[in-house]
């Protein structure tokens, strides 16, 4: 699977703004308008942010087996993902650049650092920074596959396909031209994305609820991420320290 593994890496390690009001109903689809023009209407939604922060919950399910943690997101355009998560007491942070992906863990005291070039050999597929803060502000995560897709109309969404050799991925978008639903799909694994409940801040559409499935054969693994509070392009500090006294976590 291209460039997608670092979401479920970055979520599994971790294992009321005023200024929001409620989504609008969709519209019905336009099945009048050309593939060009609907693309060029979902640019137009593309979120346009320097800093995105929400608090909210993740509940991970791994073989059936559920978790559900507070999780503090914030992201800085192009440069860091930034996640704390706790249960009553403060558990894990990650911090996700470009270059690599940090984590350290506070039960067992133990962290990670590491490069997407020895991730990539971790996991088999290549992992890619931008394509997890894509899919956390409901951007297509290969965009060029979008321009290049197939257009289909539903009563209420509009549908781009695109195959390529054993990859395929699949653009549900509505009829306010928001993104509901990506899919990538290949030999190994296929990955969903499935977005809800939006809210409009300072003029854009951004969602409150993301459900992330990864369907691989030795299992699948979901991750429901639910925002209670956000925040854009508000001031905000990322700090990450890995403690002296941790030990690292030795990784094949």
């Amino acid at each position: 699977m291209k460039k997608i593994g670092v979401l479920f890496v970055g979520l599994l390690l971790v294992s009321s703004c005023k200024s929001l009001t409620k989504a609008t109903p969709a519209a019905r689809t336009d099945t009048s308008l050309r593939p060009k023009v609907i693309q060029q209407q979902i640019s137009k939604n593309f979120l346009s942010f320097e800093t995105l922060q929400w608090r909210g919950h993740a509940t991970l399910d791994r073989g059936g087996k559920r978790q559900k943690i507070s999780l503090n997101t914030r992201i800085k355009q192009n440069e860091g993902i930034w996640l704390n998560g706790s249960m009553v007491v403060p558990l894990a942070r990650v911090l996700i650049t470009p270059k690599e992906l940090q984590f350290y863990e506070k039960i067992n005291r133990q962290y990670i650092k590491i490069d997407y070039k020895r991730l990539e050999n971790i996991l088999g597929f290549s992992a890619d920074y931008l394509v997890l803060e894509h899919i956390l502000t409901s951007k297509p995560v290969e965009a060029r596959a979008l321009k290049r897709s197939k257009l289909s109309f539903t009563d209420s969404t509009y549908v781009f396909s695109y195959t390529r050799k054993e990859t395929s991925i699949q653009y549900i978008y509505d009829g306010a031209f928001r993104l509901m639903e990506q899919r990538l799909k290949n030999a190994e694994a296929t990955i969903g994305v499935v977005y809800k409940d939006y809210k409009k801040i300072r003029g854009q559409w951004i969602p409150e609820t993301i459900y992330a499935s990864l369907f691989e054969e030795k299992g699948t693994t979901t991750v429901l991420l639910n925002a209670k509070q956000i925040q854009l392009n508000e001031a905000l500090k990322m700090p990450f320290n890995i403690p002296k006294n941790y030990t690292p976590i030795l990784v094949q």
